[in-house]
């Protein structure tokens, strides 16, 4: 399989129709009763959604920030089906925890998300815990990742993702 060139841009207003179609696509009942289209719209305007790219072409898209006890936080990931199985989603991780301030990226995903915890563990995250309660019956998984980048300070200012307030 030829190497992808993966890179993030980060989301404008002008995007908001992509992404939300990226998600809508996905799964239409999730986008309407998780409000997805007002968390998007919000993660755009406050500078936290990154398009991810293949070769120049969006992909899907990353919502990504430092509120979860100021490390690294991938809020939510979604890669176009057709896109999916490719890689994409690893690398992209990759480049997050790359270019991530922080020491640990976190993320999480549903027990029933097997396919995301197989992901999550090619890539080297590590569990870190479970939460009962927020989804009926599917437990929230969450995962961590160290980014070797205790030199954050000291990272280049030209780096893709949001930086830590």
């Amino acid at each position: 399989m030829a190497m992808q060139n993966i890179s993030l841009r980060k989301a404008t207003i002008k995007d908001k129709a992509l992404v939300i179609d990226f998600d809508y696509s996905l799964n239409k009942v999730e986008h309407i009763e998780l409000k997805r289209e007002e968390k998007i719209t919000k993660a755009i305007l406050d500078k936290k959604c990154f398009i991810i790219l293949e070769n120049n072409k969006a992909v899907g898209f990353v919502i990504f920030d430092y509120r979860f006890f100021d490390q690294g936080w991938i809020e939510l990931i979604i890669i176009a089906e057709k896109y999916r199985g490719k890689g994409i989603g690893g690398q992209t991780f990759d480049l997050i925890c790359k270019q991530s301030q922080a020491d640990k990226v976190f993320t999480s995903t549903n027990s029933s998300n097997i396919q995301m915890q197989k992901a999550l563990s090619k890539v080297g995250f590590s569990f870190a815990g479970k939460i009962n309660g927020l989804d009926d019956g599917d437990p929230e998984l969450f995962y961590y990742k160290m980014t070797d980048n205790r030199k954050a300070k000291n990272k280049s200012p030209h780096t893709t993702l949001y930086k830590k307030p």
